[in-house]
């Protein structure tokens, strides 16, 4: 009698431990039913054949086609200067020199004009008389040749007195130093009352009205430009295209690279501002090319999500090569007019069902 309580522990002990075990097997004879995940919310864009020019980023700088530093001809005090961001015309003054002395030079050389002049008034009218005795014989003749002599002489002197008054008067308008063109003044390099030496700097002129964009290539893009092709030239997020209008065919040893001018029109921004230039880099050509965003890049290499036929996200394994406007060149198993995923996608499975919305209030949710 004594035994049969133990039996009967062992018995429940067993009881328990098997219970698992029961119930792993009915878990593994039970059906698999895993949940579908519930469609992914996404925006896609379609892939598209389009012609392709790769470009070229360099950086380049808005200067002004007429910079000028006017200089003084002439030596002299400054009596008047403009001042900086004074807007001046061509021909007005930007700075005035002191003209005192030429002023005395001038009044010197018409006291000279005047006083050449009159002797010459009386050397013609001795000469006429001379002229006369020597028809009668009256008189030596070698005496009214050196009349005449002395008369000529006056007359070159009268122009050499009339050269040195002109020379006079154009350096008295040359104290007065005149705006060669219509402009800015963008610093100034005499102040009022210094001495300004001969070709010294009066100040820096700038013409805001002719605008050109210089930008530095490397020489390996010279058999895709020159006069007249056009670029890219992007600033503060806008871009615009514009033709070359100079390329200076000649590369710089250290750097390897050649520098152009880009004509610009109606770029409202200040000379000085940097840009960036889109220059071609290859032949233009036609390729499968898809939006940025619908790219995924991965270490292990890059893929799109694209809608097949069942409206189910499938990844396709892409290489990717340059990229415009937005768009990039991709090789692969994606063809033109392929729905791809644009937006929603980074957690998309491959075979998960997608609801499709519409691009526009996608982007504007971001």
């Amino acid at each position: 009698m004594r035994s049969l309580p133990k039996l009967l522990i062992a018995i429940a002990l067993a009881g328990v431990l098997a219970l698992p075990l029961v119930k792993r097997d009915a878990d593994a004879s039970a059906p698999s039913t895993k949940p579908d995940a519930p469609p992914a919310i996404v925006s896609v864009a379609p892939a598209v054949n389009t012609a392709f020019a790769p470009r070229h980023w360099s950086p380049g700088s808005v200067i002004s086609r007429r910079d000028a530093r006017v200089a003084g001809e002439h030596d002299g005090r400054v009596v008047e200067v403009s001042e900086i961001g004074q807007r001046v015309r061509k021909g007005d003054a930007l700075a005035v020199l002191d003209d005192t002395a030429l002023r005395l030079r001038e009044q010197e050389g018409q006291a000279d004009l005047a006083r050449i002049q009159a002797q010459l008034a009386l050397a013609n009218r001795q000469e006429q008389r001379y002229a006369q005795l020597a028809a009668q014989q009256n008189i030596a003749r070698a005496q009214y040749e050196q009349l005449r002599a002395d008369r000529d002489v006056l007359v070159q002197e009268r122009v050499r007195v009339l050269a040195q008054l002109a020379q006079t008067r154009h350096q008295r308008t040359q104290m007065v130093i005149r705006a060669p063109f219509d402009g800015i003044v963008a610093e100034r390099h005499t102040q009022l009352g210094e001495y300004l030496v001969t070709g010294g700097s009066v100040a820096r002129l700038v013409d805001i009205g002719a605008q050109e964009v210089r930008v530095r290539a490397p020489v390996d893009l010279a058999r895709h430009l020159g006069a007249g092709t056009d670029v890219r030239v992007r600033s503060a997020g806008e871009e615009a295209t514009y033709p070359v209008s100079a390329l200076v065919p000649v590369g710089d040893e250290a750097s390897r690279q050649l520098e152009l001018r880009i004509a610009v029109q109606g770029l409202d921004i200040p000379v000085g501002t940097a840009v960036d230039v889109g220059l071609p880099s290859a032949e233009t050509r036609t390729v499968v090319a898809v939006p940025r965003d619908a790219v995924v890049l991965r270490r292990e290499g890059d893929f799109v999500m694209r809608v097949d036929t069942a409206g189910k996200a499938e990844r396709v394994p892409v290489k990717t090569g340059a990229e415009v406007d937005g768009l990039v060149e991709v090789s692969g198993g994606v063809a033109a007019g392929d729905r791809l995923i644009v937006r929603g996608g980074e957690r998309v499975e491959p075979g998960q069902s997608l609801d499709i919305q519409p691009l526009g209030p996608a982007v504007a949710m971001r």
